[in-house]
């Protein structure tokens, strides 16, 4: 089947607390396009993407990209991929989000022509729901224990608290939730790089007497031997974010062998093949590997979900529960239940767009 059409759907979101911030700031709304891409039989698959400045270009530059790389796909076969992306690198260099949407939708496209879900297309489903991690965002640490009992009440058994480089105020924190959620919930806490090497050491390793499971990105991704550095002196397992948004960076983390998790993202790293290629360097170096948070729409957690489906048990839960804090999605399919997230059921990722 040949690609006939592509076409975009504007996705404008905002985030149901706004007060939610985290150590680079806050975030309130978020805003993207659907990706649309109809075959010469009218099926249509779906993707995504979403601007997030300062953290990404602006929309009308995403936009203006997205629109270059479109003008690559009329006539195309939906079923050639590899070479589809082959030829969107050669066109326009970069742009990790918009080929990722991309990507996204031309998989779909393929799994709702051949009448599959998903994840047979990534190798069959092996999982049918998630334990989900939910994110406290800073706040005082009585406003973070309330947001951390809300979600323990709600079914969450999986809790990441965030921080922001300050000791006295993070260890407070940690303390505040674990005090409030009891020994049986699991957490785990997101520096978003705040603290210095030796402050990271000192603080978290004074808040591990509170019980945490993995802490991630403790330091500045553009200094990796400090990263490095902290991983190895930690008693708590430490996981790379935004030190591993792309391959060489994963491959490096995997060489260094001082880390035991890597939070991957599908729109960061280009779509599901570099992802599956992602995983593959992690479960060569023996180290862990999970599903981070997406701000926007539930349909890149929908492609996720899938993709992880096809996957063994991660060690530390996936996070593919944050759609649950945004309005204004266009897509439905895909629900929390009690803290879980399932598999959508149906042929592609399941999901429907409502465009009216």
């Amino acid at each position: 089947m040949t690609i006939a059409q592509i076409r975009t759907v504007a996705i404008d979101q905002a985030l149901t607390d706004p007060e939610w911030r985290f150590a680079q700031g806050p975030l309130t709304r978020i805003q993207g396009y659907a990706i649309v891409l109809t075959n010469e039989r009218g099926i249509s698959g779906h993707g995504y993407f979403r601007a997030m400045p300062p953290w990404s270009e602006p929309l009308a530059a995403m936009k203006a990209c997205f629109d270059h790389l479109a003008e690559a796909l009329p006539g195309r076969d939906e079923a050639e991929i590899g070479a589809i992306m082959d030829e969107l690198d050669r066109r326009l260099h970069g742009v990790p989000t918009v080929k990722g949407g991309i990507e996204c939708a031309l998989y779909d496209l393929r799994a709702r022509t051949l009448g599959v879900p998903l994840h047979d297309l990534y190798g069959g489903r092996r999982q049918e729901s998630f334990a989900n991690t939910r994110i406290i965002p800073l706040k005082s640490a009585a406003k973070m224990a309330e947001v951390a009992e809300a979600l323990v009440a709600a079914g969450f058994k999986h809790l990441k608290v965030k921080v922001s480089g300050d000791p006295a105020l993070d260890i407070d924190r940690v303390r505040s939730v674990r005090a409030a959620v009891g020994p049986e919930i699991r957490l785990m806490i997101d520096a978003n790089e705040s603290y210095t090497p030796k402050l990271a050491v000192q603080a978290i390793n004074a808040m591990a007497r509170f019980g945490l499971d993995l802490v991630e990105q403790p330091t500045a991704a553009t200094d990796f031997k400090g990263f490095i550095a902290v991983a190895r002196a930690l008693d708590v397992p430490v996981e790379a974010d935004e030190s591993a948004q792309d391959l060489p960076s994963i491959m490096r983390i995997a060489e260094a062998g001082a880390v035991e998790s890597i939070n991957l993202r599908i729109l960061n790293l280009g779509g599901p093949s570099r992802t599956r290629e992602a995983i593959a360097i992690c479960r060569a170096a023996g180290i862990g590997y999970r599903f981070g948070a997406v701000f926007g729409s539930s349909i890149v957690h929908a492609h996720t979900v899938h993709l992880a489906a096809s996957l063994p048990q991660p060690r530390f839960p996936h996070e593919f529960s944050e759609m649950a804090l945004l309005t204004g999605d266009r897509f439905s399919g895909i629900a929390v239940e009690a803290g879980r997230v399932p598999v959508p059921a149906g042929a592609g990722t399941g999901l429907v767009l409502e465009e009216g």
